[in-house]
């Protein structure tokens, strides 16, 4: 069974009632149903819906979907706006269909039925919607309620269209065409009203612009007027101030020529009075340039001759401090060649002393395996003699005891007796040599142990002796060196004007950035690297013994090999 139900959207103005069914066309719901005996889910009502959109696509349609009042879900429109669900019995369903600027329509489907009413039968229905745009906002509210309602009908024991509620909801378009076809006139009198004021405004208006317009013309020609009189005013007042003016003028001029000849009168006696002036100042500066020439000659010489003493004193102090430096230099190479030979002859020494006691400590030791292998083999001899002997009277034993085996038992038993004794004593007496030889190792051993020891303990005090004593002597040639270099720097300050001097020898000497020198002593080889760096004079030194060893230094300071060659590479 199919039911369609077409209802109107009433938006547009005094459209003939005649023609209200092509009015309706714009917001017709088609509605049909379909009821089959093949279920798509047992014991349920299955919907299948289209929407449809005039005048447009589905793309942004949606279906809100309410049971029992409460909103359950929301769909969008599927291809071709179709959309199924399926609703539970004994339930009150809401459809709305809504998209933007198109009017909203609801359909109602009540799914409640008898209890004699067979639920596990199927149901399909099957219906269209179709959205009109939204052309007048009042028809809104005519689609508040639903458009259109489906529910059981007993009457053919099987679920329907209400028609009682379409009529009823078809009666309600019809008075609500009407309001708003009166409301429409009521809106077309009032436009006209308006109208009419609108044009009365616009007369009122038009005339109080030409009487604008005539008034202001008016002005326009009265300042016309004003303006021309003020001109031909303005002109005679400017002819008689022109007059004015020329006659002032003339007067001026006048007055002028005569300061003018004033002035020239005064500037030729003026003039004559600044030259008389300027010959006795002339005569007078040149009278004092001869005096200063003079007295300037006198300051220079004088001046040269200053600079002349006190050149010879600063070459006198650069070449005693030179002097002392060298000495200084020298005195700590000869310093570093005595503290290398007492340290290679404190090595040497110490070299001797370990290979003393290592020696002494191999001989020990050799000579005690030496009587460890003899007593060994000794233990061993007497071991084989002793199984010697036995065999041999073992077999003598044997012969004699066909004769006499008595004679021989006792023979035996005495001999054996006298074995096992002589065998014990030998045995006690290898074990208290063996510990007696153990005691004597052990005693050599602790001798050893305290003579190395005191021998250690010598070697200790004569490294700290030998530490305090180079610690000393360091300590007092560098508080000699200290002392040195004060002097040297107090005697190569100027007397009278407190500034320091350089070392005009050390910058002549090594005026490049880096100069490399050898200097070959006795068993040393020196390699010296100075550097000037902004006038600051550095001096590294690598100092190599015939011995293999090879010591650095800055300034005359001992510094590490890594150190040496990183800042030479600088």
């Amino acid at each position: 069974m199919k039911t369609k139900s077409e209802i109107t959207n009433i938006g547009k103005q005094r459209i003939p009632y005649l023609y209200f069914k092509l009015f309706v066309l714009t917001i017709v719901l088609t509605i049909s149903m379909v009821f089959s005996e093949n279920a798509i889910a047992q014991g349920s009502l299955q919907a299948y819906v289209r929407v449809r959109i005039k005048k447009g696509n589905t793309e942004g349609s949606q279906i809100i979907l309410f049971k029992d009042g409460s909103q359950i879900g929301t769909y969008p429109a599927g291809r071709g706006g179709r959309f199924e669900v399926r609703l539970d019995y004994d339930a009150d369903y809401i459809f709305s269909f809504e998209k933007t600027d198109y009017v909203t329509k609801k359909i109602n489907i009540n799914t409640k039925v008898p209890a004699n009413f067979p639920k596990e039968r199927d149901n399909i229905i099957d219906f269209e919607v179709e959205l009109e745009p939204q052309a007048d906002m009042s028809a809104i509210k005519v689609y508040d309620n639903p458009v259109g309602r489906i529910n059981y009908d007993s009457r053919k024991n099987d679920f329907g269209y209400d028609v009682d509620y379409s009529a009823s909801f078809q009666k309600k378009v019809r008075e609500e065409e009407k309001k708003i076809a009166e409301e429409n006139k009521q809106k077309e009198i009032l436009k006209e009203q308006e109208r009419i004021a609108a044009e009365a405004e616009i007369r009122k208006k038009e005339q109080e612009a030409q009487r604008i317009a005539q008034q202001e013309a008016l002005k326009v020609e009265q300042e016309k007027q004003r303006k021309e009189a003020e001109a031909r005013a303005l002109a005679e007042a400017k002819r008689r101030e022109e007059e004015k003016r020329l006659e002032e003028e003339q007067k001026k001029q006048e007055a002028e020529r005569i300061r003018l000849a004033e002035e020239t009168r005064k500037k030729a006696a003026e003039e004559a009075r600044l030259a008389e002036q300027e010959r006795v100042r002339k005569e007078a500066e040149e009278r004092k340039l001869a005096e200063e020439t003079r007295r300037k000659v006198e300051e220079e010489a004088r001046i040269a001759e200053q600079e002349k003493q006190r050149k010879d004193a600063e070459a006198r102090a650069i070449a005693e401090a030179k002097r002392r430096e060298e000495e200084r230099q020298l005195e700590l190479e000869r310093q570093h060649q005595e503290n290398e030979r007492i340290r290679i002859a404190e090595e040497t020494r110490k070299k001797a002393e370990e290979e003393a006691r290592i020696a002494e400590q191999e001989r020990i030791r050799q000579e005690n395996e030496k009587r460890r292998q003899e007593d060994e083999t000794r233990r061993k001899a007497e071991l084989e003699a002793r199984v010697a002997e036995q065999e041999q009277l073992r077999k003598q034993a044997e012969v004699r005891a066909l004769a006499d085996a008595q004679a021989r038992e006792a023979a035996l038993k005495k001999i054996a007796e006298e074995k096992l004794k002589a065998e014990e004593d030998s045995r006690k007496k290898a074990e208290e040599e063996a510990i007696r030889k153990e005691e004597e190792r052990k005693q050599e051993e602790e001798r050893i142990r305290k003579e190395i020891e005191k021998i250690r303990e010598n070697e200790e005090r004569l490294r700290k002796e030998l530490i305090e004593e180079q610690e000393r002597r360091q300590a007092e040639l560098k508080k000699e060196a200290e002392e040195r270099k004060r002097r040297m720097i107090a005697e190569m300050v100027s007397a009278d004007k407190g500034e320091p001097i350089p070392a005009k020898d050390l910058t002549a000497r090594y005026s490049s950035d880096r100069t490399q020198e050898q200097i070959n002593l006795n068993m040393i080889v020196v390699t010296r690297s100075v550097f000037n760096r902004d006038g600051v004079i550095t001096f590294y030194s690598k100092v190599e013994h015939e011995n293999g060893s090879t010591y650095f230094f800055k300034n005359g300071d001992n510094i590490s090999e890594w150190q040496y060659y990183n800042e030479i590479r600088k």
